[in-house]
């Protein structure tokens, strides 16, 4: 499928025909199009996983789609200083998977859910680290990148949709994790490394657009 990024509603129309409804993710359930990190032998018998959502973030800017990404403080325990979406664990308190998605995303970087517009979902993700992450997709409006928990976020900036979209962006890496190899999906773009959990859920956005 090929996009014309410079047009606002036809991208908008596009993505939101081809990925699965918001509520897709009505419940935590494996499901048959569930991803995995690359190191599958240790992901396909980890079924008891944390439920966690991200929300990614698209914005129309400068007469093209951008996406919103983190990078996450060096103070946290866990991901510290990687790249990320606005997102995290789902908490009794959350009515639905999205709501967790739209939670976090107004407590680590002030983007209210007013300002948010859901598109609809991508497959969840599974992780080598615990997680079961669903992916909301969301049209951002009326909202200027800030910084709402140090904490947690120690950068916001936009990466064009249009780079992240391109499959032939992405390659494949390994490094050494707990003693063993382990192989990783990344996508460089200017000083940022994406990689890991970021990288594969835009991976698996690029297949579902490119049909």
């Amino acid at each position: 499928m090929k996009f014309n990024f410079s047009n606002k509603e036809e991208v908008r129309k596009k993505i939101r025909g081809v990925i699965h409804p918001t509520d897709y993710h009505n419940n935590f359930a494996r499901k048959a199009d569930t991803t995995f990190d690359l190191n599958l032998k240790q992901n396909r018998t980890n079924i008891n996983l944390h439920p966690a959502s991200v929300l990614v973030p698209l914005q129309f800017e400068n007469s093209t789609w951008q996406v919103i990404l983190t990078r996450r403080s060096m103070n946290m325990k866990k991901h510290s200083g990687q790249i990320s979406f606005p997102g995290g664990k789902f908490e009794d308190d959350d009515k639905s998977l999205d709501t967790t998605a739209l939670r976090e995303a107004f407590e680590e970087i002030g983007l209210s859910s007013f300002n948010v517009s859901l598109l609809g979902s991508l497959p969840s993700h599974e992780t080598v680290t615990g997680f079961r992450i669903f992916p909301f997709i969301g049209v951002v409006s009326g909202y200027k990148s800030r910084i709402n928990s140090s904490e947690e976020v120690s950068e916001v900036f936009k990466v064009p949709l249009e780079f992240l979209l391109d499959r032939r962006r992405y390659s494949k890496h390994s490094v050494s994790w707990n003693g063993e190899a382990r192989s990783f999906l990344a996508v460089p773009y200017g000083p940022y490394y994406i990689w890991g959990a970021t990288a594969r859920i835009l991976y698996n956005f690029s297949e579902i657009v490119s049909g």
